[in-house]
């Protein structure tokens, strides 16, 4: 009788130290899988300069059907912006409004795109201005999302990770 109680719970034993490793191992795969999930398709410069072409045609129209494209393009939980206010945000833009990419660094699951934009003087011509647009991967889609509001400008690595979790 003893052998047999020690026998099944050394097997129950077993049992659950094996589901436990397996369990572990099941959680390692997945944290390596989206580790090692391939960037989008899409460039990141190419999803800056689509959202600006987005702005800017809606600036030069009007309308929001445009600016509501471009918002789409934006990580909107990261931001905390509604939609609303990314509309009345962005209609204040000049009308015209355009951009040219100048660099772009991709650095894992981030990037920061450098774009060059002409601001109006009112001393004659215009002047330069150069900004730096973060993006970060949507793990859910794997697609680039604007960082509009910069929440993760200027942060290392393991910030922005902590902050995705």
């Amino acid at each position: 009788m003893n052998f047999a109680k020690s026998f099944l719970g050394g097997r129950y034993r077993t049992s659950a130290l094996a589901g436990a490793v397996l369990g572990l191992i099941g959680v390692a795969v997945i944290a390596g899988y989206q580790e090692n999930t391939p960037l989008p398709d899409n460039k990141a410069e190419a999803v800056v300069e689509k959202f600006y072409e987005y702005i800017s045609e809606a600036r030069l129209r009007g309308g929001t059907r445009l600016i509501r494209e471009a918002y789409k393009l934006i990580d909107s939980e990261q931001s905390k912006l509604s939609e609303a206010k990314f509309i009345e945000i962005v209609q204040k833009y000049p009308s015209g409004f355009r951009i040219e990419v100048v660099d772009a660094e991709v650095v894992e699951r981030h990037a920061d795109v450098t774009v060059e934009y002409k601001v109006p003087s009112m001393f004659g011509e215009g002047f330069t201005v150069r900004n730096v647009i973060p993006l970060n991967v949507d793990e859910a889609t794997n697609t680039w999302k604007v960082d509009f509001t910069g929440e993760t400008d200027s942060q290392d690595l393991a910030a922005i990770k902590e902050s995705a979790k």
